[in-house]
């Protein structure tokens, strides 16, 4: 079994614009080591969340291979994708995403009933590890900011992930509220030996991170 718990070999993503082709990056080979907190640095348009995107089997590369677990996900149809990205990683995004219509427990519970799996207890145990207990019936329009990304991430973490995967987590947040969440969501991920991939705009992220990739013109440098 490989050391690394992600691996891109040789991955280059295209795609076409007005009908000019936009090369995002190419060539890029990269692994994570398993329990790894990376941290993806980089101007807009960069790439990052398509790297991200890629990592997480929502978007495919143009060539080479993703590595989860030493499973290739580039060569899984798309029902296996899907099923492998519901057992597998875990997502926490900058605008939350919660579903309006659904109770903090039931915002929790939702991706382990989509495998069919028992969530309540599961979701109680990490609605009290982020804080919410107090919350757990409460409509997501009811919650604070920093409520709703607790939330998220409570989430993200239901089905016991190899990988959570973090887009501007803290981007929608007050500075305090912010460095409150990234500490919670690096103690949850590290605490378990979960991988964790986030984007982000801040420096301040940088001194958390076991390690800092920075993408410019396609490369990472």
């Amino acid at each position: 079994m490989n050391s690394s718990l992600i691996r891109l070999s040789h991955v280059t993503r295209r795609y076409e614009e007005a009908g000019v082709q936009r090369t995002i990056f190419e060539d890029v080979s990269i692994e994570f080591a398993r329990g790894e907190f990376v941290v993806l640095l980089g101007r807009s348009g960069s790439g990052k969340s398509t790297l991200l995107n890629l990592i997480g089997g929502i978007d495919e590369p143009t060539a080479g291979d993703v590595f989860i677990d030493d499973k290739n996900i580039t060569r899984m149809n798309d029902e296996e994708r899907t099923l492998f990205r519901r057992r597998h990683i875990g997502f926490v995004f900058q605008a939350f995403n919660l579903i309006p219509t659904l109770t903090v427990r039931e915002n929790v519970m939702l991706p382990l009933e989509l495998n069919g799996r028992m969530a309540q207890d599961r979701a109680q145990e990490l609605i009290e590890q982020v804080g919410l207990t107090h919350r757990i019936d409460a409509y997501p329009d009811r919650l604070s900011g920093g409520e709703q990304q607790r939330v998220a991430i409570a989430r993200a973490l239901i089905n016991d992930p190899l990988v959570v995967l973090a887009d501007e987590p803290t981007g929608n947040l007050d500075t305090d509220t912010g460095a409150r969440v990234l500490d919670l969501l690096d103690s949850l991920t590290r605490r378990a030996g979960r991988n964790l991939v986030m984007v982000t705009h801040s420096e301040e992220v940088v001194g958390v991170a076991d390690r800092v990739l920075r993408l410019k013109d396609g490369k990472l440098i």
